[in-house]
């Protein structure tokens, strides 16, 4: 299946046929399923087909990315091979239909409503709170509609390499615009970020603020800066 999605990178010529050959994971079906079947299992309002890439399959399968998805009864492919992350940004399309990483952000975009609207209105205070607290740590914070039971989870911009695709470049020895600050998303329905909401001492703020940020990279797999900073943390949060 490798050479296939290598093939789907280097050969444009035939890259229509070896869609048709290539195999995916996926979060509907067990074994394997190719786009075309995906294609076949499409809800009516579903606008796209939604994968998501990383190191482990078994990671992938428990992302929190995967929350909105799920509630709403859409398929996403499952792909942990190294190379997704540079291969299917290249494919783009199956046919007319858009391929999207829901790791990007705006990938929920279809799905919001107006309640998600009120609610981003509402808590805008809280989020200027969280960006001051983390500072040059992230690229932005924003509250998530993808979320239904995790805190937070982190995305990057359309244009912006994965986390997962800049550590595989830097483990090549390309460092050259790897160093992309992530876009932490929080869930403004958790109970961790209703208890920011309802305080105002700076020194809580940080500590939940840097804890909503570091469980979301533990979680796709980036290894933290500080440990046993972010033990301290959870620490005086518990007590």
């Amino acid at each position: 299946n490798r050479p296939l999605k290598e093939g789907l990178y280097s050969d444009y010529a035939n890259r229509e046929a070896l869609q048709e050959l290539v195999r995916f994971r996926s979060t509907s079906v067990e074994g394997w399923t190719s786009l075309a079947d995906y294609k076949s299992r499409m809800t009516g309002e579903q606008k796209a087909i939604y994968y998501i890439a990383g190191d482990s399959e078994e990671r992938l399968r428990k992302s929190p990315l995967l929350e909105m998805y799920r509630k709403q009864g859409i398929e996403v492919l499952i792909c942990p091979d190294e190379i997704d992350d540079l291969v299917m940004p290249m494919v783009g399309k199956y046919g007319d239909i858009d391929i999207k990483a829901v790791n990007r952000a705006g990938a929920e975009k279809e799905f919001e409503d107006k309640t998600d609207k009120k609610k981003e209105k509402d808590l805008a205070p809280l989020i200027e709170r969280i960006k001051k607290a983390l500072g040059d740590e992230v690229k932005d914070v924003r509250l998530s509609a993808r979320l239904t039971e995790s805190p937070s989870c982190i995305v990057v911009d359309a244009d912006d390499p994965s986390l997962q695709l800049q550590q595989f470049m830097k483990s090549m020895g390309r460092t050259d615009g790897m160093d992309v600050k992530p876009i932490l998303e929080v869930n403004g329905d958790h109970a961790l970020v209703s208890r920011l909401s309802a305080t105002e001492d700076d020194a809580v703020t940080a500590d939940i603020s840097r804890v909503l940020l570091d469980q979301a990279l533990l979680v796709e797999g980036v290894p933290l800066k500080d440990p046993a900073d972010f033990v301290q943390r959870m620490n005086r949060l518990i007590g």
